[in-house]
C-alpha cells in the first residue's frame, strides 16, 4: 500500500518521489504478488490483474522520457501539496507498521488462541481484533462497570469530549447504578443518540446484544464480545475480541482503505481508552471497598 501510494504521488510530479515512481510501483506490485500468492483470497483474481496492469504501466512509460506528471502550481501552493502528500504517506506507513500491535493490544498468545463466548456467532471470521487489559478487581466488581455500558447509560468510559463533538450526547456518571445492572438479548446498546444526524444512518444506531453470561460475557453485534476472566481471586482479565463477518468480497475490497486508515485507528484509540477507564473505576471502587472493610 505504501509503495503504491509513494508511485502514485511520485507519477502526480511530488518532489522527492518523481524520480522513483516506477521502482515503486514495481516493488508495490511485486509484494502484492507475493502477498495474494501467501494469502489467497477471493480476490485473487482482481488483485492480480491489478498488479499486472501496473507493470504494464511501468513498461509502456519507459518509452516515455518523464512520467505522466502534473504541470503547474507554485510557490506556496505547490510546497502545500508536497507537504500534504508526505505527510499522508508517512501516516499510511506508521498506520502499518502499528497494525500488528493494535490488532494484538494487551492480549497474550494464549488468550489469542483461546475460544471465547461470542466466536460461534462469527464462525468465520474475515479479521479480527484482540484487546485485553489486567484489573486489579475481582469479577464480581468489574462485572457491573462492563454491564451498564451505553449511551443511554452511562457512556463509554473513553473520550466524552470526542464523542460528544459528533453529536453522541454521552453523560460521564462514574458510580454504578442499580437500574442499570440488566441487558437482555435482542437489547441495542445505543451509541448514539435516536435519530442521529436527522435520521441520516437511521433511527438507532447501535449494537444489538447477541448473548448475556452474568460476570462472564457480554456480546454485541457489529462490535464484539467482552469478557472477564479471573487471573487470581482479586484480579481480572477485560477481553475484548471483535470478529468480521464473512470473507472478501468487491464490497469489501472498496471500502478496505477507510477502515484501515480510519475506522481501525480511530476504534483502537476509544477502545483502549474505554478498557482503562473500566479498569480505573473498577480498581477505584475495589479499594474504596476494601479500606472500609478494614
Amino acid at each position: 500500500m505504501v509503495g503504491f501510494i509513494a508511485a502514485g504521488f511520485g507519477a502526480l510530479g511530488v518532489r522527492g518521489l518523481r524520480e522513483y515512481w516506477r521502482p515503486f510501483t514495481v516493488m508495490a506490485s511485486v509484494a502484492s504478488l507475493v502477498l495474494l500468492l501467501i494469502v489467497p483470497s477471493g480476490v485473487f483474481v482482481i488483485g492480480l490483474s491489478l498488479d499486472f496492469m501496473a507493470m504494464a504501466l511501468v513498461a509502456y512509460s519507459r518509452s516515455n522520457p518523464e512520467p505522466a506528471a502534473v504541470k503547474g502550481g507554485r510557490g506556496i501552493l505547490r510546497l502545500t501539496g508536497i507537504v500534504i502528500s508526505w505527510a499522508f504517506l508517512f501516516y499510511v506507513a506508521l498506520v502499518l507498521a502499528l497494525r500488528p500491535w493494535n490488532l494484538r493490544w494487551g492480549t497474550s498468545d494464549a488468550e489469542f488462541a483461546m475460544a471465547l463466548p461470542g466466536d460461534q456467532f462469527v464462525p468465520v471470521a474475515n479479521y479480527r481484533i484482540d484487546h485485553a487489559v489486567t484489573i486489579n478487581a475481582p469479577v464480581d466488581e468489574v462485572w457491573p462497570w462492563l454491564i451498564q455500558i451505553g449511551q443511554d447509560r452511562v457512556g463509554f468510559y473513553s473520550y466524552s469530549k470526542l464523542e460528544n463533538a459528533i453529536g453522541a450526547r454521552i453523560t460521564k456518571v462514574d458510580r454504578i447504578v442499580p437500574q442499570w445492572q440488566d441487558r437482555r438479548v435482542g437489547e441495542l446498546v445505543p451509541t448514539v443518540p435516536p435519530n442521529w444526524m436527522s435520521g441520516a444512518f437511521g433511527k438507532d444506531i447501535g449494537a444489538r446484544v447477541l448473548q448475556v453470561i452474568p460476570r462472564r460475557a457480554l456480546v454485541l453485534d457489529g462490535w464484539g464480545a467482552f469478557v472477564l476472566r479471573p487471573a487470581s481471586a482479586n484480579t481480572t482479565r477485560l477481553l475484548v475480541r471483535t470478529r468480521g463477518k464473512g470473507v472478501p468480497n468487491l464490497l469489501g475490497l472498496a471500502t478496505a482503505p477507510f477502515g484501515l486508515l480510519v475506522f481501525e485507528p480511530s476504534h483502537f484509540v476509544m477502545e483502549r481508552r474505554m478498557l482503562l477507564g473500566i479498569k480505573e473505576r473498577a480498581e477505584r471502587a475495589y479499594l474504596e471497598k476494601t479500606l472500609v472493610a478494614s
